[in-house]
């Protein structure tokens, strides 16, 4: 994958969408079967995927989702003036 943007975004759906939909969720199978570097094309069904989704599901899944971007440190670390080379948990 080569925007690191697009990989936070799928780690953070992949970490919150249990909550929402479900661990036997098809989206997330795909996610999990993609591996740490989906490429464009599996990028791509998983953008369907959630356009997919029941527009109140959907609300909630990205709602969480932001929430998690927003409040993981590790995410934005390496852009951190003076951050240490190891990265928080």
């Amino acid at each position: 994958m080569q925007y690191t943007a697009t990989k936070q975004f799928i780690t953070a759906l992949a970490s919150v969408g249990s909550e929402i939909l479900g661990d036997d969720h098809a989206l997330l199978s795909r996610i999990n079967s993609a591996g740490p570097a989906p490429d464009a094309c599996t990028v791509e069904e998983i953008q369907n995927a959630i356009s997919a989704l029941p527009e109140e599901t959907c609300d909630a899944l990205m709602s969480a989702v932001h929430k998690h971007m927003r409040e993981d440190i590790s995410a934005i670390w390496s852009h951190l003036p003076n951050a240490s080379d190891d990265q928080p948990n």
